[in-house]
């Protein structure tokens, strides 16, 4: 892209931000959550409860939210509710996408603070791929660990509260539009391939130099005829591959998702495509809605593909099974379609986002105050003031920097 095109571009997103920073309303009086009679749409909701188990005796003091504050230099920033304004303090970025994660989750808090009145909350949201390990006792004057808000966590990490992900906003680095635009636009390309057209073969692509996914330099699958996995370099400009785009992937019958080292957002994704999803788990990282997720009827749940084995013997069976139950494998497809396409559709998505928020603050044991790092939601979305970790205010923890 030329240079005067890429600084126009920037200048008119500059522009819209800018007019919606000086035209926000947020709702000050008094919409509060719906009831939702479906009843995915409320088994959806029941994760908040059991992320928010762990502080339920204890509540959640204002030492909690400093803890975090002021020892996480990961992606983050804190927000603060108070009498219905939305404020950001001390955000924190890396060299790797997190500024355009930052800029994405704040739209939906935007979003959320349009529609509904929030209470008065005071959180920590990190933004990077790896949850905060438990650091009880290991900040001076705040030792207890708090809740931090984050898109994906491990079952062992019951400190962090899960929230919709920012590709729910919009998925740049994947050159994909947002989720929203997604569930129309994969829905449209799926329809165009029915079920009988699809090729009956287990579809991947991806880079190969990320996760478990290198075993595949080993497997010679020209042996593999229900297999079209692609993988390779992406760093490497001779590769042969080339990137493949979502709607493409409808054209399959079975798909797989196999996560790298990277949160990527992929398998919702995969679910709108109507086609039998297979999901490797690895390492038990969950999202806000995993729990929704049942094995044999709306996805295919195996084990995390770790090493060759794991593809030419288990994998193998998997497909052999599904192209024998063919109507079984369109009975899941179909379900794991409904999953993706309703129930996580964008009122219950701001539902959840409100619900988790309010929550949050019944558990709240502080009055929240206006941090002295923090600036107006506007103001963050259209001219980001970016912090070194070093320069946050720690108004009650000793700043103490752990490493990963």
């Amino acid at each position: 892209m030329p240079a005067a095109t890429a600084a126009l571009q920037g200048l008119a997103i500059a522009a819209f931000l800018l007019r919606a920073s000086c035209a926000l309303q947020f709702n000050t009086t008094g919409a509060n959550s719906v009831k939702f009679p479906n009843d995915p749409a409320e088994a959806l909701f029941s994760q908040i409860t059991t992320d928010l188990h762990r502080f339920t005796k204890t509540g959640i003091h204002i030492d909690m939210v400093e803890q975090p504050y002021c020892s996480e230099r990961e992606p983050s920033f804190r927000v603060q509710v108070l009498s219905g304004q939305v404020y950001i303090a001390g955000e924190v970025i890396d060299w790797h996408n997190t500024q355009s994660r930052n800029r994405n989750v704040k739209l939906q808090l935007l979003d959320v603070a349009q529609h509904y009145r929030l209470p008065d909350v005071d959180f920590l949201l990190l933004t990077g791929d790896w949850p905060p390990e438990d650091r009880s006792g290991q900040s001076t004057g705040c030792p207890l660990q708090g809740p931090v808000f984050m898109q994906t966590k491990k079952r062992r990490h019951d400190h962090v509260l899960l929230h919709p992900d920012h590709t729910f906003t919009d998925w740049n680095e994947a050159n994909t539009p947002g989720w929203y635009q997604q569930q129309y636009l994969l829905a449209e390309a799926a329809r165009a391939v029915p079920w009988g057209e699809k090729i009956g073969k287990l579809f991947f692509a991806g880079n190969i130099d990320t996760g478990n996914r290198h075993i595949m330099r080993d497997v010679d699958l020209t042996k593999y005829p229900e297999f079209d996995i692609r993988v390779w370099n992406w760093k490497d400009h001779n590769s042969p591959m080339k990137f493949v785009k979502l709607p493409e992937h409808v054209k399959y019958k079975y798909l797989l998702n196999w996560p790298g080292n990277t949160y990527s957002a992929r398998l919702k994704t995969l679910l709108l495509c109507n086609s039998t999803v297979v999901h490797s788990q690895i390492d038990g990282w969950v999202e806000f809605w995993y729990h929704l997720l049942e094995h044999g009827r709306n996805i295919v749940l195996t084990k995390g593909i770790v090493q060759t084995g794991d593809v030419t013997n288990k994998m193998h069976k998997v497909v052999k099974k599904l192209v024998q139950n063919e109507k079984t494998a369109m009975r899941i497809a179909a379900a794991g379609a409904e999953l993706a396409q309703n129930v996580l559709s964008v009122e219950n998505v701001r539902e959840y986002w409100y619900r988790l928020i309010v929550s949050y603050a019944k558990l709240q044991r502080f009055e929240v105050e206006r941090h002295p790092d923090s600036v107006s939601l506007g103001e963050s979305l259209t001219g980001p003031v970016i912090w070194r970790f070093e320069d946050r205010t720690c108004k009650m923890c000793s700043q103490t920097s752990f490493k990963r």
